[in-house]
Parts: structure tokens; C-alpha cells; sequence
């Protein structure tokens, strides 16, 4: 249940899972949004809060994305990302949560992700925080605005993806994500490809990412009550 547009009154089941999806402002490509990651998150966590009990909190559209350097992106540094949710998560635990499920949907924040649970541990040892990456639960080879990333918003928002620009970008012979990763950690590893993009957009399809949804929600909702039995919930 989105918290977005509800009272406070509303807002009464301080035991209840909170999520908050995680995103980032970058170039994907030609033809996606800069706010892909952001509306990948979203969706994720809105379809998981009618699966199994939580409050979703409105989406976090910044991140850490320097890597995609000399393409466009909109980023804050890994101390002010890891500041804001640290705060938030402060000030969730002192109106009584206790569990809260960091959504994310972007890599370069995968540092802040990390770290956060450490950091309020410090302030509230008792409010559990968890991050989860979407991505490895997909259970295909992940990419960056190519078939994956493509058919997630041809499912999602198909208005907002423009296919007629679709091109093929840097294509891993290998298919390795491992190699993906390094290129990702690379801080300037978009340097390597002319569009933006890793991966191959041009055959995605609604179908394919409706398949991708389903199998990443299951993977999502069994990870998330696994950490249920973690705090014998």
C-alpha cells in the first residue's frame, strides 16, 4: 500500500513492512526515460505491497550514477544518498517501524545500500533495515537499457519507451555479469559504448517483460519472507 495519499490516521500499523524503491536520473539510451530505474523500483514495490503486507513510501529518484560520465545523469554523492535514507530511516524508527526494505533498482547505489543498515545501527539498534537489488533475482544476464531493462518498460510503461530509437549498444560476447559489474564499476565505463547502451533493446517485448516481472516478484516476496522468519515475524 502506497503511504503517498494517505492521513496519518491511516497510518496506523507501525509492525507493518515499510519499502522504500530506490532509483537513479541517467541516460538509458535513446529511447527509455532517465527515470527507468525509478519506475522499475516502484512498480516492484507497489506489486509486492498487495502480495504481502507493507507501506510503500514515495520513490527516491536520485542516486549515485557518475559512471555513466560523459552521458547525461543527475547525481548526488554516495555521503548524501547514504544521509537521506539514514535520516529517513532514523525518523521512520522514532514513529515506531522496525522493518524497513530498501528497494533498489540502480547498481551505483549498491555502496549506500550496503552501508545504511550499519550507519542507523548506530542511532537505533533495534530498527531493521534491509537492502535488496532487484536485478540478481531476474534470473537471466542483466543489462543497461538493452533487452532486459527494455521489455521491464514495455511492460511497465509502454508509453514511455520510443522503440523506433532502439539500437543495439555494447554487446558482452561473453554474457558474462561479472564483466557487467566491472563495467559498471568503472568510473568512466560508459565511455565504451556510443549510445548509452549495454545490451541489445531491439528484440524486447511486453511479453518477455511481463515474464521478467512475475519471476523477479516471486524471487522478491520469497526474499523478503525470508527475512520475516529471520525476525520471526
Amino acid at each position: 500500500m502506497s503511504i503517498y495519499n494517505l492521513s496519518s490516521y491511516e497510518i496506523k500499523d507501525n509492525k507493518r513492512r515499510l519499502i522504500i524503491p530506490l532509483g537513479s536520473l541517467e541516460q538509458h539510451g535513446p529511447h527509455l526515460p532517465i527515470t527507468t530505474d525509478t519506475i522499475i523500483a516502484e512498480y516492484l514495490a507497489n506489486q509486492i505491497s498487495k502480495k504481502i503486507s507493507s507501506y510503500v513510501l514515495p520513490s527516491i529518484p536520485y542516486g549515485v550514477s557518475y559512471e555513466h560520465k560523459p552521458f547525461f545523469n543527475i547525481s548526488i554523492s554516495n555521503d548524501l544518498l547514504s544521509e537521506l535514507l539514514s535520516q529517513i530511516c532514523i525518523s521512520l524508527g522514532e514513529n515506531g517501524f522496525n522493518y524497513v526494505i530498501i528497494l533498489n533498482a540502480h547498481h551505483g547505489n549498491m555502496g549506500v545500500v550496503q552501508y545504511v543498515p550499519q550507519k542507523v545501527a548506530k542511532n537505533n539498534a533495534r530498527l531493521n533495515i534491509f537492502g535488496i537489488n532487484y536485478w540478481p533475482l531476474i534470473e537471466r544476464e542483466f543489462d543497461h537499457a538493452g533487452f532486459v531493462e527494455t521489455s521491464l518498460m514495455l511492460a511497465i510503461a509502454p508509453k514511455l519507451v520510443r522503440m523506433e530509437k532502439a539500437k543495439r549498444g555494447y554487446v558482452d560476447q561473453k554474457r558474462s555479469h561479472s564483466t557487467y559489474s566491472t563495467f559498471l564499476n568503472n568510473p568512466s565505463s560508459f565511455k565504451i559504448t556510443k549510445n548509452g547502451v549495454w545490451g541489445d533493446p531491439t528484440k524486447a517485448s511486453k511479453k518477455e517483460g511481463e515474464k521478467i516481472i512475475s519471476v523477479t516478484i516471486k524471487n522478491l516476496i520469497r526474499s523478503i519472507k525470508e527475512l520475516d522468519e529471520l525476525l520471526l515475524l
